[in-house]
């Protein structure tokens, strides 16, 4: 494993402990599904979403992908084109990552937070689009620290950027317990949890 990406999973592990007793009494999923295969429009809007929140690594492809996995693709269309859903993509991905999601998913926005001396900046890219909100941004803030899920405040900017007045709008689809469903459960968005692909 490069030194890299052992970092990103020790940052993981480190902001998510002091939360980690309410984390482990949210893990249970709203439904499980083997894959984003199964789902469908019909089933978000029964859950009365309006809005999906979407991992990617493990969930939509392979861990560092560069597409949607042939056999998940076309439900992810589906649910992409349903014109009374929104999307957005929250990944605990690197900034090359940030980068190279926008560009596979162009259509939809891509959001991180950082923790800044200032305060939280929330940025968000589409495509190749990139605007900070809530903070100046992080170019010129280095000492900015990107957060990680199973940090709260990725799923709060989520909701925002989909528009959601209450976190029972939005559905979280994720293939980890810990970073995908629990924040989410804690936040009050209903979860679905699919195998790692």
């Amino acid at each position: 494993m490069p030194i890299l990406r052992r970092a990103d999973w020790v940052s993981t592990v480190v902001q998510g402990a002091p939360q980690l007793a309410a984390l482990a009494r949210h893990m249970r999923p709203t439904i499980h599904l083997a894959s984003v295969a199964a789902l469908d429009p019909v089933m978000i809007h029964a859950l009365g979403a309006r809005g999906m929140i979407w991992d990617v690594d493990g969930t939509l492809m392979g861990r560092h992908g560069t597409a949607v996995a042939p056999e998940l693709e076309p439900a992810f269309l589906r649910l992409v084109s349903e014109p009374e859903l929104q999307h957005v993509i929250l990944s605990n991905c690197d900034e090359r990552r940030f980068v190279e999601l926008s560009a596979i998913f162009p259509a939809i926005p891509v959001i991180r937070i950082y923790d800044g001396p200032d305060g939280l900046i929330v940025r968000r890219r589409i495509g190749s689009s990139d605007r900070c909100f809530s903070g100046d941004c992080v170019v010129r803030q280095p000492a900015a620290r990107a957060l990680r899920k199973p940090n709260i405040s990725l799923v709060r900017a989520a909701l925002a950027e989909l528009g959601c007045s209450s976190p029972s709008d939005a559905v979280m689809v994720g293939d980890q317990y810990l970073t995908d469903v629990a924040p989410a459960n804690i936040v009050g968005v209903r979860t679905v949890k699919v195998r790692t692909v």
